[in-house]
This record gives C-alpha cells, sequence and structure tokens, in this order.
C-alpha cells in the first residue's frame, strides 16, 4: 500500500512539475513575444486575482507578479532531486 502511494505522489509531483514549467515558458513567451503571442497568461493570471482582491486594485499587479516569481523559480527546482 505505501509503494503504491508513493508511486502515486510521484506521479502527481512530476505532472504539477510539468504543468509549472509549461506555464512558465508560456510567461517568458508572452512577454518576449507580447500581442503577438496568441494567448493572454498573465492577463488570464491578473482576472483570478482581480476575483479575489477586486477589479482595479493596485495590489492585484503587485500579486500576480510575485505568482509569476514564484511559477518561474518553482519550475526551475522541478527537476532536481531533493536529497
Amino acid at each position: 500500500m505505501n509503494n503504491t502511494l508513493e508511486t502515486i505522489k510521484g506521479l502527481v509531483g512530476g505532472v504539477t512539475c510539468l504543468l509549472l514549467s509549461v506555464l512558465g515558458l508560456l510567461v517568458v513567451a508572452q512577454v518576449v513575444f507580447g500581442d503577438v503571442a496568441s494567448i493572454n497568461v498573465i492577463g488570464n493570471l491578473q482576472s483570478v486575482v482581480d476575483g479575489f482582491v477586486g477589479t482595479g486594485a493596485s495590489l492585484s499587479g503587485v500579486i500576480v507578479l510575485l505568482l509569476v516569481v514564484a511559477l518561474l523559480t518553482r519550475g526551475q527546482s522541478c527537476g532536481k532531486s531533493k536529497e
């Protein structure tokens, strides 16, 4: 039973790491290509944060910036083993 749980935990962790890496790549692509990029990842994050903080709040921009930095930082450390 313990082996099965560890396998599932490893699989979920791997998928999460992959998705965070892809999200970080999409953010970088949007920054590099600007309006040419067909997906507005930063705008979508902004709208999610606006739902919690309130539309037009100056704090939401800071929160989105912190989220983007955290996503990019976590995506870099996914492949490293923690021993």
